[in-house]
């Protein structure tokens, strides 16, 4: 059961372990609320796209931890562009494992160009594939409340790292970048 595994599981940080188990007891509520409907949800999540195999594999894990967390069954994810599977192609996979309703769901923090114009154009012309199939492009990231928890909880981790030996972050962590000191000036002098 998804709840259990959640709730026994480790704990992200900056969440609380109450704050993670009403998370994933509203992602239940919503898939049985979409199961019990007329409609069966499918959701793609897209980012933009890049040249960078790490980057698009982000948002692979982050598809992964989506199911993981919310139950939802009917995900696939997309690239805007550069990068396949386009939204095209997940809005079609979406369809053929039985969506009625397709959700596209911008991996994006702030409402620019690429919601307001280009995903809109993209997923109305996967639809157009799909006559009979409802669906809309959902809001971004935005400012959500957990951003600023999230926010915090990677400069906490960085902190740590520099301050007091602390490992990094899993996005640093292997990496010849991440959260190292610097210092401004000339050259790198201060």
């Amino acid at each position: 059961r998804t709840a259990g595994r959640l709730a026994r599981g480790p704990v992200p940080d900056g969440l609380s372990r109450a704050a993670r188990r009403s998370l994933a007891t509203r992602g239940r509520a919503r898939v049985a609320a979409t199961r019990a409907g007329t409609d069966t949800l499918g959701v793609v999540v897209v980012d933009h796209g890049s040249r960078r195999k790490a980057s698009n594999e982000l948002l692979e894990e982050f598809v992964r931890m989506y199911v993981e967390h919310t139950g939802r069954e009917l995900v696939e994810l997309a690239h805007m562009e550069i990068a396949e599977p386009s939204i095209d192609v997940a809005f079609a996979r979406c369809v053929e494992r039985g969506a009625t309703l397709v959700a596209v769901s911008p991996f994006f923090l702030s409402p620019g160009r690429h919601w307001q114009e280009d995903i809109p154009k993209l997923t109305a012309a996967a639809a157009g594939k799909h006559p009979g199939v409802k669906y809309f492009v959902a809001a971004p990231i935005g400012l959500h409340p957990l951003m600023s928890t999230i926010v915090d909880s990677r400069l906490e981790t960085c902190v740590k790292h520099l301050t007091e030996g602390g490992g990094k972050c899993d996005l640093c962590e292997g990496k010849a970048f991440g959260c190292e000191f610097a210092r401004g000036g000339v050259g790198g002098d201060a």
